[in-house]
């Protein structure tokens, strides 16, 4: 029996998890972080900079995900974060002969897409950043789509079990600016969606049928929506006063409304197809008092 194996290049939250999914699945799971050396069990840990790791430490491997978070918004941190380890795993990995380099997800962004003005996206829009930092994500998944096949996992903003940034903003009862469209995943349901890409890609099989993965693909729920009507719906349901000003642009003016539609023909089944789900969860999480 042949043991899979895995390497997660960023064991954060989402990494953790996907580290101890492979792991109880019998993989043999690597997984680098930055600081620390709180690693799930059963799985190898290496606390190091993948972007000044020697690459003696870093194993062979079948399936890498690399899952990296900024330290920052500037495009000095994203570049760093995501370009600069892009070019540490090429030089540690990548072969002439890409049937040997490890097959790679790279958890990236929607926001690669720099529509706004309500435009529908899925994986056939094509990539037009208009921020510096989104340029940054886009240049790193055409370095590990050059050197290594990848496939970007393009996740919309993500939220779940101890973000509760838009719960404290709605219960500030500060003004609550311009509607716009927004776009959610539930962290559970990016793990999921990451361990679909990652069993697909190592099915040889599956590289020859329509739904084999793309260069590219996106993780969001179910559920575009404008963001005055999350923060309206967690008003109501905390007694939070509401804050729209007065009233008048209950009509986004900004913001695009994105689509998963690839992982949905693999049999992607998301546990928190809306906000209203999600969002339930964490307000008893977070022990406030629903209505």
């Amino acid at each position: 029996m042949v043991i899979t194996r895995v390497l997660v290049a960023g064991c954060g939250d989402i990494g953790a998890s996907i580290a101890t999914n492979w792991a109880e699945k019998g993989a043999h799971v690597s997984a680098v972080r930055r600081t620390g050396t709180d690693f799930p069990e059963g799985v190898s840990g290496i606390t190091a900079d993948l972007t000044n790791i020697s690459p003696s430490q870093l194993p062979d491997v079948d399936l890498i995900y690399l899952i990296m978070t900024p330290q920052g918004r500037t495009e000095q941190a994203y570049r760093s974060a995501y370009v600069d380890t892009a070019k540490a795993l090429e030089s540690r990995y990548a072969k002439e002969d890409q049937k040997s380099t490890p097959k790679l997800i790279f958890v990236s962004s929607t926001s690669v897409y720099g529509e706004n003005q309500g435009e529908w996206i899925d994986e056939s829009s094509i990539a037009k950043p208009q921020k510096d930092t989104a340029k940054c994500l886009l240049q790193a998944e055409q370095i590990l789509s050059d050197a290594f096949g990848a496939c970007s996992a393009r996740c919309s903003g993500i939220y779940g079990p101890g973000r509760y940034r838009l719960i404290e903003k709605v219960k500030s009862a500060t003004e609550w600016g311009v509607n716009s469209w927004t776009n959610r995943i539930h962290r559970d349901d990016v793990v999921s969606g990451l361990m679909l890409l990652g069993e697909r890609l190592l099915d040889g099989a599956a590289q020859e049928n329509k739904t084999s993965p793309l260069p590219h693909v996106i993780l969001t729920d179910d559920t575009p929506v404008s963001i005055w009507e999350v923060k309206l719906w967690i008003a109501s349901r905390i007694g939070a006063t509401v804050n729209a000003g007065d009233g008048c642009d209950f009509i986004p003016q900004s913001g695009k409304r994105i689509q998963a539609n690839y992982l949905k023909e693999c049999g992607w089944m998301l546990t928190y197809p809306s906000y209203v789900l999600g969002y339930e969860q964490l307000l008893l999480e977070k022990g406030e008092v629903v209505r």
